[in-house]
């Protein structure tokens, strides 16, 4: 193990985590509420059978896209501040492993 090399790989967690829920929020969101339409936020609550319920269930849809939204802006955030530290080691497995974290806790 070369001692020269940075090994702070903390910064690279949270960054990951909150790109890897924002990307699959959207996924989520894009394919299974809007193209698909298999589902909406509330359906299993409140099923879209009028109309009321379905301005609800898209209100709730809309919320949940702008979550996502800021989860992927303040992660970008996060890994450009990480890139300006010259402290921090930039692994692949450790990026992509809290990109899958944040995915599965997302869906």
């Amino acid at each position: 193990m070369r001692t020269d090399v940075p090994q702070h790989r903390g910064a690279l967690i949270a960054p990951g985590v909150l790109l890897g829920a924002g990307m699959g929020g959207f996924f989520d969101g894009i394919l299974l509420h809007q193209i698909l339409q298999w589902h909406n936020m509330l359906s299993s609550y409140i099923p879209p059978v009028t109309l009321v319920a379905t301005k609800i269930n898209m209100v709730w849809d809309g919320l949940f896209h702008a979550t996502t939204w800021l989860m992927t802006a303040v992660g970008i955030a996060l890994l450009w501040h990480a890139g300006a530290r010259r402290d921090v080691s930039f692994r692949a497995s450790t990026f992509v492993g809290s990109l899958a974290l944040g995915w599965g806790s997302s869906t």
